[in-house]
């Protein structure tokens, strides 16, 4: 193995795709745990933050909502998901659905399939692509000679 760049992109691909695909486990295990917990209620979108572009290069930002819903308690709660889209992905004034903690409202989501799932399947599709290349580096000899074309 030593000097073997087969062996060694094997490894490191490998130990990759081990780390993504745990961390999209942990990620869908922890979101499956907070809605198992969590209540239920509808909220407003009050209006679209605009997230800048970290890149330089990209004119273009992203939006999400400010949302705004009642907790049980009286309270009124607004909060923004850690997730933006460009075009926006909701309307100012649009109903939207909430999950939160009833121990503490302010720790909510959106009832949405990227809002809920998103991390974990970008972080699995990812570990996934890792894994079928180490799959496909497992077929590739570790040991064979480089073969070299004689000079004509």
């Amino acid at each position: 193995m030593k000097n073997n760049p087969v062996a060694i992109l094997r490894l490191v691909f490998g130990a990759v795709a081990l780390v993504l695909c745990a961390v999209a486990w942990l990620l869908h295990h922890n979101t499956a745990s907070f809605i198992a917990s969590a209540s239920r209620t509808q909220g407003e979108v009050m209006r679209l933050l605009y997230v800048e572009s970290s890149e330089r290069h990209e004119s273009g930002g992203t939006w999400k909502p400010l949302v705004r819903f009642k907790a049980p308690s009286g309270e009124i709660i607004e909060f923004a998901p850690a997730s933006s889209s460009s075009p926006p992905a909701y309307k100012v004034g649009e109903k939207v659905d909430v999950f939160f903690d009833p121990n503490d409202p302010q720790d909510a989501m959106l009832d949405g399939f990227f809002s809920l799932w998103g991390g974990a399947l970008i972080t699995g599709g990812l570990g996934l692509v890792f894994l079928l290349v180490t799959a496909v580096l497992l077929f590739v000899p570790a040991t064979a000679p480089a073969r070299r074309r004689r000079p004509r």
